[in-house]
C-alpha cells in the first residue's frame, strides 16, 4: 500500500474530516457548556427573584424602575440557559461526529489493507 491508496480514498478522507470537526466541535462545545453553566450558576442565586413579592403596590412607572434589574436578571438567565442548551448540542454532536469519524478511518483502513493483501497474494499466485 503506498500513499496514493491513502489520499485518494474517498471513505478515509471523509472518516478524517468527520473526526476533525468532531474534535472542533467537542472542544468549542465543552468550553462554551463550561462558560454558560459558570454564568448561570452566578445568575441563578441572586435571590432577588423572591423579594420582588414583598413590594407594595405601585403604580406603573415605580414598578418598572424597582422591578428593572431582576427582570435584565431573569433575561440574563434565559438567554444563558438558550445559549447552554445550543452548546451542550454542539458538544453531543462534537462527540457522534468524532466517534463516527473514528470509525469510517478505521473501516476504510481495513479495507483498504485487504485490498492490497489482496492484490499481493493474486501478484504472488501469478508469479511461476
Amino acid at each position: 500500500m503506498n500513499v496514493r491508496d491513502l489520499y485518494s480514498s474517498n471513505l478515509l478522507i471523509s472518516g478524517i474530516v468527520c473526526f476533525v470537526l468532531g474534535i472542533g466541535n467537542w472542544m468549542v462545545g465543552g468550553i462554551e457548556t463550561a462558560k454558560y453553566q459558570n454564568l448561570l450558576h452566578k445568575s441563578g442565586q441572586t435571590g432577588l427573584e423572591e423579594s420582588y413579592r414583598n413590594f407594595q403596590e405601585l403604580d406603573h412607572q415605580k414598578n418598572e424602575a424597582v422591578l428593572q434589574r431582576i427582570n435584565e436578571d431573569r433575561e440574563r438567565y434565559s438567554a444563558a440557559r438558550i445559549k447552554l442548551n445550543f452548546f451542550y448540542v454542539v458538544l453531543t454532536g462534537g462527540r457522534v461526529l468524532f466517534l463516527v469519524g473514528v470509525g469510517i478511518i478505521l473501516w476504510s483502513l481495513v479495507r483498504l489493507i485487504r485490498r492490497d493483501a489482496r492484490l499481493k497474494i493474486s501478484k504472488l499466485g501469478a508469479t511461476p
